[in-house]
């Protein structure tokens, strides 16, 4: 099964792809459209430069500057005849000084306008003459979009004297501004839909893993009942069989720690009858008060021995007073030993290890700090750590922690966990404090 996050993350990449793929092809298409338009224009303007050059002969130039008025007007005419060919906006022929010797505007200055914006392709078409057409890019003037295209004119003499411009207004940046604008829109209305998307997605898969969750919760407990039943039948064979053994060696003065076999023998049945009732959903609990500072105490005295011999402290910072909280003594036993056990794990192999249980009041609440100097949990095992049958020991069932908070829980207390990379760690049992004439 694919992880819940891989599955939201590949989710998540792959509509930002298509919302990507979706608004580039709509620009690409957009950006072969535009230069598919230019490069006609482009080609339309250096038909019409060249043509008019053609007409535009030497002879016809002679009447520079506009002293012939017939040969002016004939030079007129032929401006006229290109402007209106093509619906051109001006056409017009132009000196070294750009200044107009003939256009087809009536009411234009002396000099050409747009000069000190085309210069440089002017003076080029000087330079080149008739060979070829020099074509400026598109431009804008106030509201219009132009382009231009220039060709050198000679005089008898084959001397570039004069160039002829011919200036369009390029009619479909209209539609192209109209397109860029419906692209604008089009990318933000996929943005807005693929945001909407990912909301509906994000609640959808809320709910997808809540019920993936409660499914796999479910099946594990009916897997651990079924799990604990068996084990529990395989343990209470032989404790049988050890506790008849304790009973006959008590019977005999040479060994007198008969007696803590028979006790931990009955502790250890005790608990295993628990999980089997608890598992199967056939006992609960029974709650009385439990003074935790005499509880830790005895779990100290049990283990701490034994844990120095791995070389770990196990340490005890208690509240001065008594502090009584409603529990089941043997459950709220079982969910220390597996805290310390845990913790001694965690700590085994660091020099100086130390292991400290801690007992306090908060408000209404009796609390049990079992708190550890390991390596911490990473953040990515934290959130897992109560689900059943999740260990990152090799040696682990993934059951201790899982148990323990339904123990807690049962004891309508909570259980919580707060560690950091590098230590520490820090498990705290919360219950519902008693006072002690409960007891």
């Amino acid at each position: 099964m694919i992880p819940r996050r891989r599955r939201n993350l590949a989710v998540i990449i792959f509509t930002l792809l298509v919302i990507l793929l979706v608004n580039l092809s709509w620009w690409f298409f957009y950006q072969r459209a535009e230069r598919s338009f230019e490069e006609q224009l482009s080609r339309r303007l250096s038909s019409l430069a060249v043509l008019g050059g053609r007409h535009l002969t030497p002879l016809s130039l002679e009447p520079y500057p506009s002293s012939d008025l017939i040969g002016y007007d004939f030079i007129i005419e032929i401006l006229e005849s290109i402007k209106e060919a093509d619906s051109l906006s001006e056409v017009f022929i132009i000196d070294p000084v750009y200044r107009y010797l003939a256009t087809t505007q009536f009411d234009a200055d002396t000099l050409y306008y747009l000069a000190a914006l085309n210069r440089r392709y002017i003076d080029s078409a000087f330079y080149i003459g008739m060979q070829q057409p020099v074509v400026t890019g598109g431009y804008r003037v106030g509201d219009l979009f132009l382009k231009s295209a220039f060709i050198g004119l000679t005089d008898t003499a084959g001397a570039v004297t004069a160039v002829l411009g011919i200036e369009a207004d390029i009619d479909y940046s209209d539609d192209l501004l109209s397109l860029k604008r419906n692209l604008y829109l089009s990318g933000a209305v996929s943005v807005g839909s693929g945001i909407l998307f990912g909301i509906f997605f994000y609640f959808v898969q809320r709910r997808i893993n809540s019920s993936e969750q409660a499914l796999f919760l479910s099946q594990a407990q009916a897997n651990l009942g079924r799990m604990v039943a068996v084990v529990s039948h395989e343990i209470k064979n032989p404790l049988m069989i050890i506790r008849a053994s304790a009973e006959r060696l008590k019977r005999t003065p040479d060994f007198p720690e008969a007696q803590f076999i028979l006790e931990e023998t009955d502790r250890l049945n005790k608990i295993v009858s628990n999980y089997l009732g608890i598992a199967g959903g056939r006992r609960s609990l029974q709650t009385v008060s439990v003074e935790l500072n005499e509880l830790l105490r005895q779990v100290h005295d049990q283990f701490s021995r034994r844990f120095e011999a791995d070389g770990i402290s196990l340490q005890l910072s208690l509240s001065e007073k008594e502090l009584h909280a409603i529990a089941d003594p043997s459950a709220l036993r079982q969910v220390v030993l597996n805290l310390i056990l845990n913790a001694a794990d965690a700590v085994r192999g660091i020099p100086d290890a130390v292991i400290e249980l801690q007992t306090e009041t908060s408000g209404d609440k009796a609390v049990i700090r079992v708190i550890d100097i390991g390596p911490g949990v990473p953040p990515s095992v934290l959130k897992h750590i109560f689900e059943p049958f999740y260990t990152t020991k090799t040696s682990g069932s993934g059951l201790g922690l899982f148990l323990s908070k339904k123990l807690v829980t049962e004891m309508k207390g909570d259980i919580s966990v707060q560690s950091k990379k590098g230590g520490p760690t820090e498990f705290r049992v919360e219950l519902p404090a008693a006072d002690k004439k409960d007891a």
